[in-house]
């Protein structure tokens, strides 16, 4: 009996670790399968001297879903931007459209894919392995707020260099998500509401960075935001 009692013990183990190995497995694979993806549309950025020029023509022609590349110097952010018909399918899908539960950066399907509108809304997944917008979430730490201050915004049309003015935790459809507000208001909410703020002057439009607030579970309302006004910019794209 003991015996039998033993090796039923041992069949358990065996299938937990089988189990757990093959959902590391599958972590790797989901998070290996964007990384590569990322390194294939990189090779269509030029960068001399550290300096960023896109290849737009190249980079749309592997799918032209594609609107933008963000990048937060001196983070692990540096990423396409797609815009899909929805605001599901990027969800679950990468760039170049493979399934894949890590999904995209996107643009909201309400907004003109030439942030043109006065908030533009980027949402980003969170997941446990990290990648997209997983490290939004440092921002909680004032220290790193304040040392990562700005972000880059590349599109087709124009190039941003965008000042960040807040960052909050919110609930999923607060006002932080209006894309069309009043920006002295909407400045003062800021204010009022973020855990994070900075008086930046001359703000005209803003780009906002949505990612599921973890702590809470992947499937609460709660959410990080990143906030930051858009500015057009000439100069070189210097991410180091």
């Amino acid at each position: 009996m003991r015996k039998f009692i033993y090796r039923i013990l041992f069949l358990i183990c065996l299938g937990i670790f089988g189990f757990s190995a093959y959902q590391l497995f599958e972590i790797y694979n989901v998070k290996n399968s964007v990384n590569k993806e990322v390194k294939e549309l990189e090779s269509t950025i030029k960068k001399e001297d550290e300096s960023y020029e896109v290849d737009w023509a190249s980079l749309q022609e592997k799918n032209p879903d594609i609107i933008a590349w963000i990048i937060i110097p001196d983070t692990d952010i540096s990423f396409p931007i797609v815009q899909g018909s929805d605001n599901s399918y990027y969800l679950n899908h990468t760039y170049l459209k493979e399934d894949n539960r890590m999904g995209s950066i996107f643009l909201s399907m309400d907004n003109q894919r030439d942030f043109s509108d006065v908030n533009s809304i980027i949402y980003g997944h969170s997941v446990d392995t990290g990648g997209m917008f997983t490290s939004l979430k440092e921002y909680k730490d004032l220290e790193y707020y304040q040392e990562h201050n700005y972000l880059y915004l590349l599109t087709p049309s124009q190039n941003y260099k965008c000042d960040v003015i807040c960052f909050s935790q919110v609930e999923d459809g607060c006002d932080y998500y209006n894309i069309h507000f009043n920006m002295d208001d909407m400045m003062n909410t800021y204010l009022q509401t973020a855990t994070h703020y900075t008086n930046v002057e001359n703000v005209e439009s803003v780009i906002t960075l949505s990612t599921c607030d973890l702590d809470y579970g992947a499937h609460s309302t709660k959410r990080f935001v990143l906030v930051a006004s858009l500015k057009a910019y000439d100069g070189k794209i210097v991410v180091n």
